[in-house]
């Protein structure tokens, strides 16, 4: 198991250490709604509602705060001279930093006695949900009944990508955050924004039936409905995915990605999308050296999903209170694939295409 370190003034140095803002508070949700519901006929019933929440104190990933900033950064190729290591003899000559020279990005840093310095899940982030309800639905009436609802929703928030970041044992240097010190630019679209989604269900006994006579029953020449349909579909809109660029060229200076520079729409109608091409990929441009690219988080849109489930049933009656079920069953009738998210890493032979699973 882990042995901690001796808590001295030398305690990590030359290595990436973690530590806690013990200021910051637990996140914490505040919700609130409003909701209107009107019966338009009998066992038939509207309801259209607002919900929306905000979740403060939301851990973003691990974050490096020794890096530089960007003023700094702009300095260019200056920043990998070498100089004289200060701390030659104090730091472990095992560690990267421990050598009789040092870069000056090193020393620039905010702790240049350290590689990374992170603050374990640093609770500063925060997150918008606003979304608009709508449901119309009819109870069993005369061998019909279906729901149909409708959410538009708009998801936001500056912390999202921690959603697919591992818990960490260590500090790494390689967080998806663009700049340690402004998490105004981690403001977008969340990784689980839906903005549409579209479910209709409904059960049909279809209108036609037999007239039977079962002997010594309490029922004579009744009508029976042998035949039910049913089915349920489900339409929504794909959720955003992040861009990153295949080389981060301001790893030395601590940034632990770069996105590139966005230099059009990288939206595609739905007749140019394919599996082959889901965004235009000349929307985007890798960002050089030494500078931030001017992508947001999440600039594009992965994959849909649409499904149709369908049954048909044949009820045959044995006797007053049993009968035989034959059921037709279709799982995603449409045939329409589930595709997965794409490539979004520039610079990659496959970037912009969805592989086949």
């Amino acid at each position: 198991m882990p042995v901690p370190l001796e808590q001295t003034a030398q305690a990590g140095l030359g290595q990436g250490v973690f530590s806690v803002d013990s200021t910051l508070g637990s996140g914490y949700v505040q919700q609130w709604n409003a909701s209107l519901q009107r019966e338009l006929a009998a066992n038939t019933s509207i309801e259209i509602a607002y919900v929306g929440s905000k979740i403060t104190h939301v851990g973003v990933p691990d974050t490096n705060l020794n890096q530089l900033s960007v003023e700094q950064l702009a300095m260019g190729n200056a920043l990998l001279g070498r100089v004289a290591n200060p701390y030659f003899g104090i730091i472990p000559r095992s560690s990267s930093l421990g050598d009789p020279m040092i870069t000056i990005a090193q020393l620039l840093k905010p702790y240049p006695q350290y590689t990374t310095v992170s603050l374990y899940r640093n609770n500063v982030g925060t997150t918008i949900y606003n979304g608009f309800y709508a449901k119309l639905e009819q109870r069993f009436t005369r061998g019909l009944s279906y729901l149909v609802s409708y959410t538009r929703s708009k998801l936001m928030d500056d912390a999202s990508s921690v959603f697919d970041a591992s818990i960490l044992t260590g500090p790494v240097a390689n967080f998806p955050v663009a700049d340690s010190f402004n998490r105004r630019l981690e403001r977008d679209y969340s990784t689980g924004d839906i903005p549409h989604v579209f479910v209709a269900s409904g059960v049909w006994d279809v209108p036609f039936g037999t007239n039977r006579a079962h002997r010594g029953s309490g029922w004579l020449g009744a009508v029976v409905n042998d035949w039910t349909l049913t089915g349920i579909v489900t339409l929504q809109s794909g959720m955003p995915v992040a861009i990153a660029q295949t080389t981060n060229n301001n790893a030395f200076a601590g940034f632990g990605t770069q996105r590139p520079n966005l230099i059009g729409d990288p939206t595609l109608s739905s007749d140019e999308r394919s599996v082959s091409r889901w965004f235009d990929t000349a929307a985007f441009q890798a960002a050089p050296a030494f500078t931030l690219g001017t992508s947001s988080r999440n600039p594009v849109r992965g994959p849909g999903f649409r499904s149709l489930d369908v049954a048909l049933i044949r009820r045959v009656p044995l006797s007053v209170n049993q009968a035989f079920e034959i059921r037709a069953e279709a799982f995603n009738a449409t045939n329409t694939p589930p595709f997965g998210a794409p490539n979004t890493t520039v610079g990659s032979a496959a970037f912009g295409t969805i592989p086949w699973s």
